[in-house]
């Protein structure tokens, strides 16, 4: 028997060996050993080696009040008229947040659907803002790819429908893949790497490839949660259907939620005009902030990123000059003054996947969010570390 932190690492690449026949993580044994074998960068890492090869089996869900799984999306009843178009079935309600997770830049159209005569509670107290889920709700998230920003007459180009499903005991995630034609989506198990090609509202043209990642991988984040569905993500100003100007409201008058939930943060755009300060703490907060908080896969890290720990009166949960292991050459987490010298922001950059966050199937780096996160750093001070 082996023994030793030599037997660790071989037992895990053996397990990725034993998991990935297509050997798209044939370099796991380098980047194994640049992970530090203690800690939570070790728990992280064991987390992106081993979630990444993850072979997934289709699971296909019943349309809702029906106990028989479906392969095709045309057969769960969620729209009506040409499936590509979106158009809600009746009972299936639109929804928006705040700040998207960021997704290699493909946007999102979002509905949910409850069981009858149930709705969402609202939270009584400001102690937690997220609201109150029954069993039968399905969330719904379509991501696509404008065929061309500019022209909206141009359409769009569907790549998945991911569904997350509250049951008695938690949660079940299911994703169908876009067929070609735009006709239909077929269940599937995910791990796979989708070519979309688009243009942006600059003009210029992107050809990628987008990652759908395995259905397993969904629990990492999600963690029995349905992270979007609380105030500050939901409290969203816009003109809704019914005339009103609120999201809050509009899902009063429509049944869905069941009161107005008490006044609290509520998440800015990170690219809009608000405040820099508040703009950079919510794109932490719904970007990072799932996982780096005090209940998260990060939480070990004590690095917390949610918007109540960024809080700049109290910066101490920031790790402000914590020194970790070099990535990109910067060893200290936050350097104030220095995005250039600032180990997060060098994570954000990075093109390797086992360095880059946020950790997930994401392949470039978000420009926009490192932009508005290294105008926060620079802002702070006293510049530099001791």
């Amino acid at each position: 028997m082996m023994t030793g932190r030599g037997s660790w690492r071989a037992a895990i690449l053996e397990t990725i060996r034993a998991n990935d026949p297509t050997r798209r993580f044939k370099n796991a044994r380098d980047q194994l050993r640049s992970v530090p074998m203690k800690g939570p960068a070790f728990a992280l890492g064991l987390v992106v080696l081993l979630s990444s090869c993850q072979i997934d089996e289709p699971n296909p869900i019943p349309p809702p009040g029906s106990s028989t799984p479906k392969d095709h999306l045309s057969q769960l009843g969620i729209f009506q008229g040409p499936l590509a178009a979106l158009t809600p079935a009746p009972g299936v309600i639109p929804y928006d947040i705040n700040v998207p997770l960021y997704s290699d830049g493909a946007q999102k159209r979002r509905f949910m659907i409850l069981p009858p005569t149930q709705r969402l509670a609202a939270p009584v107290d400001d102690t937690t803002d997220r609201w109150v889920i029954p069993a039968g709700t399905y969330f719904v998230k379509n991501f696509f790819f404008p065929n061309d920003a500019r022209d909206q007459t141009k359409g769009i180009h569907l790549v998945e429908t991911r569904f997350l499903v509250r049951t008695a005991e938690g949660y079940l995630a299911s994703t169908y893949l876009w067929n070609t034609d735009q006709t239909d989506a077929i269940v599937s198990g995910g791990n796979v790497d989708v070519p979309v090609q688009w243009i942006d509202e600059q003009g210029v043209q992107h050809a990628q490839s987008f990652h759908v990642p395995g259905t397993s991988y969904c629990q990492d984040c999600h963690d029995q949660r349905a992270l979007g569905i609380r105030t500050r993500q939901m409290d969203l100003a816009g003109a809704f259907s019914d005339g009103s100007t609120n999201q809050i409201d509009f899902l009063m008058a429509e049944g869905v939620l069941d009161a107005r939930p008490p006044a609290g943060v509520t998440l800015s755009d990170p690219t809009g005009t608000g405040p820099m300060d508040g703009r950079a703490r919510s794109y932490l907060d719904a970007n990072c902030a799932h996982c780096h908080a005090e209940r998260g896969l990060a939480s070990g890290t004590r690095l917390y990123l949610d918007y109540e720990h960024t809080d700049p009166s109290s910066l101490a949960s920031l790790a402000i000059c914590r020194q970790v292991p070099a990535v990109a050459g910067r060893d200290r987490v936050i350097v104030p003054g220095h995005p250039e010298q600032s180990e997060f922001l060098a994570r954000m950059e990075s093109p390797d996947p086992f360095v880059r966050m946020p950790l997930g199937p994401i392949r470039i780096p978000d420009g926009a969010g490192i932009a508005v996160l290294s105008e926060w750093v620079t802002a702070m001070s006293p510049a530099g570390c001791p």
